[in-house]
């Protein structure tokens, strides 16, 4: 059983998926693991996959962050792009929890993404959602 001092040490990562504009327009923002700071929004645009969210996510912000905090565990959701082989192979190096297929997502920046969206003005561009958020 798992105490307070164990879930200290997981460091959650999650994003999200805005639609702006009028039309269909989507993009991911992804916001960087921080303790008690603000970090850097990370918008992707267009389809996420595995080696985009490598390339774009996990080798120059997750690598250099657990890189920092010996001990650390990292906790993802099951997306697709979090769990193709490319992703999986380059985190091997760090220890992560792993998360049953189609359990429910219990990440707390679940319920920070989902209060933003609540309280973002309608964006028509993609800078205005950065700005927002």
């Amino acid at each position: 059983m798992w105490n307070v001092t164990d879930w200290q040490k997981v460091v959650f990562s999650n994003e999200s998926r805005f639609v702006w504009g009028t039309d269909d327009n989507r993009v991911r923002v992804w916001r960087r693991p921080a303790y008690d700071s603000r970090s850097t929004l990370i918008v992707i645009r267009g389809t996420s996959t595995g080696q985009r969210y490598v390339d774009d996510i996990i080798r120059p912000h997750v690598k250099p962050f657990l890189n920092g905090l010996p001990g650390a565990i990292f906790k993802q959701d099951n997306a697709r792009p979090h769990t193709a082989r490319v992703a999986q192979d380059f985190l091997r190096h760090f220890q992560t929890l792993p998360w049953p297929a189609h359990s429910p997502d219990l990440s707390p920046v679940e319920h920070v993404w989902d209060q933003l969206k609540r309280q973002m003005p309608s964006c028509h561009f993609v800078h205005d959602l950065e700005l927002a958020v």
